[in-house]
C-alpha cells in the first residue's frame, strides 16, 4: 500500500486542564516578567473545566492531512492502555491507517496540558519506543514526517531516512523537543535528507549555535546549509518565515480568536505540507499553514480545529488580504 504521507512517531490521548484566572492568584505564585506559574506544594489547586483529545505530533500531523484530503498512515510505538486504545479508536474514525502502530505491553502515553491566560505548559510521557520501521513489503509512501522520537530515536530515525531513499519519498522534518536538546550531530543524517523542516526561532537558535535575538534570516539560511532544501521558521503570533535557497518570505498571521494554543505549530505543518502534496506553490502553502493553525487555536486540543478541504477554502477566502511577502 502506498499512501500520501507516513507519520513517524508516537500518539497520545491529553487531558486538557484550565486554570480559573479569578482564583489561581489565590492558589498560584505567578511571575508574568518570568512568565512563570508555581503551584504550592501539596496544595489542592482549583481549576475551571478539563477536556480529553488526542495529542502528539504524530498524530496531529496525520489528522490533519486527512481532513485535507490525503492517504496517511501512522508508525511508531503507543502504549496499551485504555487512554492509547481511546487514541487508536480517535485516529481510526478520522481515517488514519494505524496498523503499523506498535503497542507497548503494559505501559501508557500520557499528556497533561495546563491552560493559563491562553498559554500552556505541556507535562509530557511516552513508552519507550521499543519497535523499529514498519517492513511490510507492500508498504510506500510519497513523503515520511519524523518529528518527536522516544530515546532510541537515532535507529528509527536511520530506518525512516533508507526508507525514504527506497521509496523515492520527500522526507518532512519537525524534530523533537528531545532531538532538539541532544544537538544537531545525531540529526545530522535526517537534515541531509529533509526535504521540509519546521522548527520554531528558539529551536532553530539552539541547533545552530545562535542566539535567539540572531536575525531570522541567518537562521533560515543556516538551517539550508545543514540539509533542509526548503526551511520554514515559525515564531508564534509574529507569524512564519520560509526559505528554499531562492527567496525569503514571511508570512503573518490571519486574525483569530485564541482559546487555547496547543498544537498550533501542528497545525501550521499539517496544513502548509497538504498544499504542497496538492501542487500548490510556497506562498499558498504558507497561507494554508496559516489559517490551519489560527482554526486550532479556537478550540481546546490539537485536532478539534484542524480543517478540511471546504473550511480551508472558506478561511483562505475570508483572510484573502493577509498575503506573505518576500523580505
Amino acid at each position: 500500500m502506498r499512501y500520501d504521507m507516513l507519520s513517524l512517531g508516537p500518539a497520545r490521548m491529553d487531558v486538557f486542564i484550565k486554570l480559573p484566572e479569578d482564583q489561581i492568584e489565590e492558589t498560584c505564585s505567578i511571575d508574568r516578567k518570568r512568565c512563570m506559574i508555581s503551584l504550592a506544594f501539596g496544595e489542592k489547586i482549583p481549576i475551571q473545566n478539563i477536556n480529553f483529545a488526542v495529542g502528539g505530533n504524530t498524530g496531529n500531523n496525520a489528522v490533519g492531512l486527512t481532513r485535507l484530503g490525503h492517504k496517511v498512515a501512522m508508525a511508531g510505538t503507543m502504549g496499551d492502555a485504555w487512554t492509547d486504545k481511546q487514541a487508536m479508536d480517535i485516529l481510526r474514525a478520522e481515517g488514519v491507517e494505524t496498523k503499523y502502530i506498535c503497542l507497548a505491553e503494559g505501559k501508557a502515553g500520557f499528556g497533561v496540558v495546563l491552560n493559563y491566560a491562553e498559554e500552556r505548559t505541556i507535562l509530557s510521557y511516552y513508552p519507550k519506543a521499543e519497535c523499529t520501521f514498519p517492513v511490510e513489503p507492500d508498504l510506500g509512501a510519497n513523503w515520511l514526517y519524523l518529528t518527536t522520537a522516544g530515546e532510541e530515536y537515532v535507529d528509527f530515525y536511520r530506518q525512516a531516512v533508507e526508507a525514504a531513499g527506497k521509496w523515492g519519498a520527500k522526507v518532512a522534518f519537525n524534530p523533537g523537543s528531545r532531538q532538539i536538546k541532544t544537538g544537531l550531530e545525531k540529526i545530522r543524517f535526517v537534515m541531509e535528507k529533509t526535504e521540509v523542516m519546521f522548527v520554531n526561532k528558539e529551536e532553530a537558535a539552539h541547533l545552530l549555535g545562535k542566539q535567539v535575538d540572531a536575525e531570522v534570516k541567518e537562521l533560515l539560511a543556516g538551517l539550508r546549509e545543514i540539509g533542509a532544501k526548503v526551511a520554514v521558521i515559525t515564531n508564534g503570533p509574529d507569524g512564519t518565515y520560509l526559505y528554499d535557497g531562492q527567496k525569503y518570505l514571511y508570512m503573518p498571521i490571519v486574525p483569530a480568536p485564541v482559546v487555547e494554543r496547543t498544537g498550533a505549530g501542528d497545525a501550521f505543518g499539517s496544513g502548509f505540507l497538504a498544499a504542497v502534496m496538492h501542487g500548490k506553490a510556497y506562498e499558498e502553502a504558507l497561507r494554508w499553514g496559516t489559517c490551519n493553525s489560527g482554526s486550532v487555536l479556537g478550540y481546546i486540543g490539537p485536532q478539534a480545529g484542524l480543517l478540511n478541504q471546504q473550511q480551508m477554502q472558506d478561511w483562505l477566502e475570508k483572510s484573502n488580504d493577509v498575503q506573505p511577502k518576500e523580505i
